[in-house]
């Protein structure tokens, strides 16, 4: 790949009409191609398996609102054991259809499939995969012979767009724009008309011509080499360069002749892609527009992919804290408190040692109260209809029932504790996540506590699930420091590596990671200040400051019986306290490389 140097202003990832078209360009291998395999790996992305003149083809459609785009690729994302719906309907209709064309209408930011196919009946049809690369508009359609939208993998009601609902059984129809010029048909005097106004020459170029945003037009001009800002700043021989140069341009986009570059960022990720060169960018050259946007794309799906994961777990977790502090608040309302019940007690002693000044009938009775220092009077309200003696039982009765609602009360407050307790560590866990299998382990230690029902986790292939290992850090006196992620990773850590005498850390009352220091004896001074730094950094308290840090010798930690994972005591306890450092963190994990 050749090298050029150009300039700093880009905008990352952009896709507009002249990107789409240098991608749909590359499009032409699949006409006449059979749709072999349809699969949907995300909510918004298509993977579309084509097998045209012996070879096979991967179509990518996406309507992500971030990474919106059409195009040939190279990646294999895993996919669901269940498909979604939409995959489904578009497996019914298009698998074994041969693609009969690929159009961009107007030049604009959609792309047409038409499928020769078979409907419901039996009989020939055409139908038409729709894809609309619009950022957050983005959709992908299914629309049968009559022009009526089947589904789409993003649907769109009245309450969401009164215009242009995208719902089964509404005529599907191109969105309305703006009247502008299809710049491949266009001729030199129509770009001239353009630049011969008064104003910004990209804005120009963008309002009177499709497919071509302000960013792209600015771009494509300093290619052609006027990079004058202002139309009425162009000499008559720079308004002839630009326009002779458009006409030029586009006649090689008609026969489908594009020079694909790419825009990287520190370390070489590419940020953005060109169907040229453009001047003043340092670009990379690509032999294919798609494979340009598989370098970009591939780790932003990935990253993509692992929000959305996070995202649903994170919601599904603060939704069980959310449920475990309303239960607290609703006990601790409802459990009656210390001093009620022992008032409810002394009105039945009071009444059983005055039982000769009360009568049946009476609604209140004042009695000496000897308990107190010095002795007081004390009200008792009394049941007119029952006897004196009947009054005494019914309050040892209220203290009675009373007691064991508060017992009942207490034990579901220290259950609901510990279970709010787990679950703010699992959010935690999940703020630890690097990748998605990191995710999964939390979602099934979830579902086997059934926080998850296991009818709404997609059935997985029979695989023997990927066990992660806890991180490893080294000290600066060569001390190996083992850190766990999740429960699992903890548990493991702790009631298996762990040696008895290694050295245990962890946040004090705070949900955070196991942290051990694999050294026998006592342990420097260093080591366990960094050991203690880990697991302040990998705790809820990351941001804090003085963060406190338990830490005890293995064997003085145990696991209760029937615990939830990751949970565990300990006893023989001291406290250091130390505030995080990312520095400090990165310097242990390089030292671990480099040992």
């Amino acid at each position: 790949r050749g090298h050029r140097r150009v300039g700093k202003h880009c905008r990352e990832g952009l896709m507009d009409g002249l990107t789409l078209a240098a991608a749909v360009s590359e499009l032409g291998v699949l006409i006449d191609g059979k749709i072999d395999r349809i699969q949907q790996p995300g909510r918004d992305e298509l993977i579309i398996t084509v097998r045209s003149y012996g070879s096979a083809y991967r179509l990518l459609l996406s309507s992500s609102a971030e990474n919106s785009r059409v195009q040939l690729t190279s990646q294999r994302p895993e996919n669901p054991a269940e498909p979604p719906m939409f995959c489904m309907l578009l497996r019914k209709h298009l698998t074994g259809g041969r693609i009969l064309s690929v159009d961009q209408p107007n030049f604009d930011r959609i792309v047409v499939f038409r499928v020769s196919t078979y409907n419901d009946l039996g009989d020939s049809a055409v139908y038409k995969l729709v894809c609309e690369v619009m950022g957050k508009h983005s959709n992908i359609m299914l629309v049968n012979e009559k022009g009526t939208i089947l589904d789409s993998i993003k649907r769109v009601d009245l309450s969401m767009s009164a215009v242009r609902p995208i719902m089964p059984g509404v005529v599907y129809s191109i969105p309305k724009t703006q009247e502008k010029l299809d710049p491949r048909h266009a001729a030199y005097n129509d770009f001239m008309a353009a630049v011969e106004a008064e104003g910004r020459l990209d804005k120009k170029l963008s309002g009177s011509f499709y497919g071509l945003s302000p960013d792209m037009a600015k771009l494509l001009s300093n290619y052609i080499g006027v990079s004058k800002d202002r139309c009425e700043m162009l000499e008559d021989t720079e308004k002839h360069r630009l326009c002779s140069g458009l006409v030029g341009f586009y006649a090689d986009v008609n026969a489908g002749k594009f020079t694909p570059a790419a825009v990287c960022g520190p370390g070489g990720a590419v940020k953005a892609v060109y169907p040229f060169p453009p001047s003043h960018l340092e670009t990379v050259d690509y032999p294919s527009v798609w494979e340009a946007l598989d370098s970009m794309y591939s780790n932003r799906d990935v990253a993509d992919r692992l929000r959305q994961r996070y995202l649903s777990l994170q919601k599904l977790i603060q939704n069980a804290i959310a449920r475990c502090e309303r239960k607290l608040n609703m006990l601790s309302e409802e459990c009656p408190s210390e001093d009620e019940l022992e008032r409810m007690r002394l009105n039945g002693e009071l009444i059983t040692a005055n039982l000769y000044r009360i009568n049946k009938g009476m609604t209140e009775f004042v009695a000496e109260n000897y308990y107190c220092d010095p002795p007081s009077k004390t009200i008792i309200t009394l049941d007119p209809k029952l006897s004196p003696s009947e009054n005494a039982q019914l309050y040892y009765k209220r203290y009675r029932k009373g007691q064991r609602a508060r017992e009942k009360s207490c034990e579901q407050m220290r259950e609901t504790s510990h279970e709010l307790a787990y679950l703010e560590g699992q959010l935690d866990n999940l703020a630890k996540c690097e990748v998605q299998s990191d995710i999964e382990e939390i979602r099934e230690e979830m579902v086997a506590l059934r926080y998850i029902r296991k009818s709404s986790v997609k059935k997985s292939r029979k695989v023997k699930p990927t066990v992660s290992n806890p991180m490893r850090f080294v000290s600066s006196d060569g001390i190996e420091l083992m850190v766990g992620k999740n429960n699992r990773q903890n548990d493991m850590l702790t009631l298996r590596m762990a040696r008895p005498n290694d050295w245990w850390f962890h946040a004090k009352d705070i949900p955070g990671s196991h942290v051990v220091a694999q050294h026998t004896g006592e342990l420097p001074r260093q080591t366990l200040f960094e050991a203690a730094l880990l697991a302040s950094y990998y705790s809820r308290s990351r941001t804090g400051e003085n963060v406190p840090v338990d830490y005890t010798l293995k064997r003085f930690v145990k696991k209760p019986a029937g615990a939830k994972p990751g949970m565990v005591i300990y006893t023989d306890q001291k406290t250091i306290y130390v505030t995080p450092d990312e520095q400090t963190v990165l310097k242990l994990l390089d030292n671990a490389k480099n040992s």
